[in-house]
């Protein structure tokens, strides 16, 4: 089976890369998405976040990852993927996904399977990591590799 895990990816953090691994135990083809919105600001351009996922996930075989401009849905009937995993750290972040599941099933009759972090990974957001970039605070809520490849990127 084939699933999909949308997200901005603005970085990709431990807690992203832990549900990555988790899907890639379970399930035979794990699409891993850089979804954009021309609504949002992003610190990082789409090819940063592509990368990063990349280098993350690079001992993963059955991991693809891409990125897209449309929806989930859309990309999901392109690529014949069947479902959706979703993580989330709280309540009001199961509340916005379970928001984001109906959605996705009303509109492309997908499911999606919503997965608790794993405890310790509560306080690690996409948000905190940027604040840490912006505050030059250490980078230990991303994979090792990523760090290295922000620190690379942001000394150019």
């Amino acid at each position: 089976m084939s699933v999909i895990l949308p997200g901005s990816y603005d970085p990709v953090t431990k807690g992203h890369l832990d549900i990555i691994r988790r899907a890639a135990e379970k399930f035979d083809e794990v699409y891993v998405v850089v979804f954009t919105n021309p609504k949002k600001q992003y610190m990082f351009s789409v090819e940063d976040r592509v990368r990063m996922l990349m280098i993350a996930t690079d001992d993963l075989d059955n991991v693809l990852v891409s990125y897209s401009n449309g929806l989930v849905i859309d990309y999901m009937t392109d690529h014949e993927i069947s479902k959706i995993i979703k993580g989330y750290r709280t309540d009001e972040d199961l509340k916005w996904e379970r928001e984001q599941a109906d959605w996705n099933y009303e509109h492309g009759r997908y499911e999606t399977e919503l997965w608790k972090c794993r405890d310790g990974l509560e306080g690690i957001s996409s948000t905190a990591a940027r604040e840490a970039l912006l505050e030059n605070e250490p980078l230990d809520m991303l994979p090792e590799k990523v760090a290295e490849y922000i620190k690379e990127i942001k000394s150019k």
